[in-house]
C-alpha cells in the first residue's frame, strides 16, 4: 500500500519541478506588474545617462583599448572617440 515505486518518485520529483517553476513565474509576473523589475534590457547602443548617484557604466574606446566612462575626455590620440 505504501511502497515506493519508479513511477511514484518519478512522477513526485515532476510535480515538484512543476510547482517550483510556476511559483518562480509567478513572483516574477508580480515583480514585474509592481515595476520592480524591468521587462526589457535596454540596447548596448542606447546613449546612457549617469546614473543619479554619479556611477556610470564603463566602456572601451575603440582606439586604445581602454575602458573609460562615456563622459571622459579624449586620451590625446587623434583617433580617440571621446
Amino acid at each position: 500500500m505504501f511502497g515506493f515505486s519508479l513511477m511514484k518518485v518519478v512522477f513526485t520529483i515532476v510535480v515538484v519541478l512543476v510547482v517550483w517553476n510556476g511559483f518562480k513565474y509567478f513572483t516574477r509576473m508580480q515583480e514585474q506588474r509592481s515595476g520592480r523589475v524591468p521587462r526589457s534590457k535596454p540596447s548596448p547602443k542606447a546613449p546612457e545617462a549617469p546614473a543619479k548617484d554619479g556611477v556610470e557604466d564603463m566602456v572601451e574606446c575603440k582606439a586604445c583599448g581602454a575602458y573609460t566612462t562615456r563622459s571622459a575626455k579624449s586620451c590625446g590620440r587623434q583617433d580617440c572617440p571621446f
